[in-house]
C-alpha cells in the first residue's frame, strides 16, 4: 500500500513539474483583434448548416423506413 501511495505521489509531482515547465517555456498566443467577430458570425452559419444536415438526415430516415 505504501508503494502505491509513493508512486502516485511521485506521479502527481512529476505532472505538476511538467505543467510548470510547459507554462514557463511555451510562448503565449494572442488572438487577433477580429477573431471574436469571426467566431460569432461563423457560429450562426454553423447552426444553419447543422440544422440543414439534421433535416436532411431525418428526411432520408423517413424515406427509408
Amino acid at each position: 500500500m505504501g508503494t502505491v501511495f509513493l508512486f502516485l505521489a511521485l506521479l502527481i509531482l512529476a505532472t505538476r513539474l511538467m505543467s510548470l515547465l510547459v507554462l514557463r517555456f511555451q510562448p503565449e498566443t494572442v488572438p487577433a483583434n477580429g477573431a471574436d467577430t469571426m467566431t460569432q458570425q461563423s457560429g450562426f452559419d454553423m447552426q444553419q448548416k447543422t440544422l440543414a444536415i439534421i433535416s436532411a438526415a431525418i428526411m432520408t430516415h423517413r424515406k427509408n423506413n
